[in-house]
């Protein structure tokens, strides 16, 4: 049996402390591979991300511009009932029945944010910020999309099927979408009789005002997705090196 005083503690201990400090370097020198992997990833996932709500912020304002523009003409076509018989200019009017049969929508594409959300690496993101905004995205655009289809479902249930059961000519309204195709079809806008009777029709000022509010509701949702679209840009410049 080995005396234990024959045995080199001194060396056994500086061994065996060598091989602790070893593993623990190894292991430091993993994790800062890996840290500095995942901030590599972070800057390129985040640069990706700045392009793309760059471009939705670029077209949810131009949609927005659009979009008041149009709620102007409603305006205008509401303000020119109470007029003592004044009626509208044919630009206004055109441009108001053209917001009552032809609905817009907002396409946009989101292909970064959902690959991240879809991978689960939200978490890559150092900033908890930016993490909570990217998260409530989506509910902010779903509130314009919801509207713009509700607008639709107006456009092709009710206000569609009024201007073809009243034999309205359309061809002037649709004329901004269609071109020349729309040639042979009549337009309100040839009789004066026809824009008397239509805008004498108490169903037609009750679409008028019905659409005029959803506009007004819409303006409010695209303030919101704007809002958020904005917050999301400055995160994002704030986590760029």
């Amino acid at each position: 049996m080995p005396n234990s005083n024959d045995i080199p503690w001194g060396r056994v201990l500086v061994e065996g402390a060598a091989i602790v400090i070893s593993i623990l370097l190894a292991f430091g020198i993993d994790a800062w591979w890996q840290d500095r992997q995942e901030r590599a990833e972070e800057q390129q996932v985040l640069n990706g991300l700045k392009d793309e709500f760059t471009l939705i912020n670029d077209v949810l304002t131009s949609h927005k511009q659009q979009h008041l523009e149009r709620l102007q003409a409603l305006e205008e076509l509401l303000e020119s009932f109470d007029n003592d018989g004044t009626k509208p200019t044919p630009d206004v009017l055109t441009a108001a029945l053209d917001v009552l049969v032809a609905p817009t929508t907002s396409d946009i594409s989101n292909g970064t944010l959902h690959a991240l959300l879809n991978s689960g690496r939200l978490e890559i993101f150092e900033n908890t910020t930016l993490r909570k905004h990217l998260v409530g995205w989506e509910s902010a655009i779903e509130e314009v999309w919801d509207d713009q289809q509700s607008h639709a479902k107006l456009v092709y249930e009710i206000h569609v099927p009024y201007f073809i059961g009243e034999g309205f000519g359309m061809g002037d309204v649709l004329a901004m979408w269609y071109g020349d195709g729309t040639s042979l079809v009549r337009s309100i806008g040839e009789d004066p009789a026809e824009i008397d009777r239509l805008l004498a029709d108490r169903r037609f000022r009750s679409m008028v005002e019905t659409c005029y509010l959803y506009k007004l509701h819409l303006t409010e949702e695209f303030d919101g997705a704007l809002g958020v679209t904005s917050e999301i840009l400055a995160e994002i410049n704030n986590s760029i090196r």
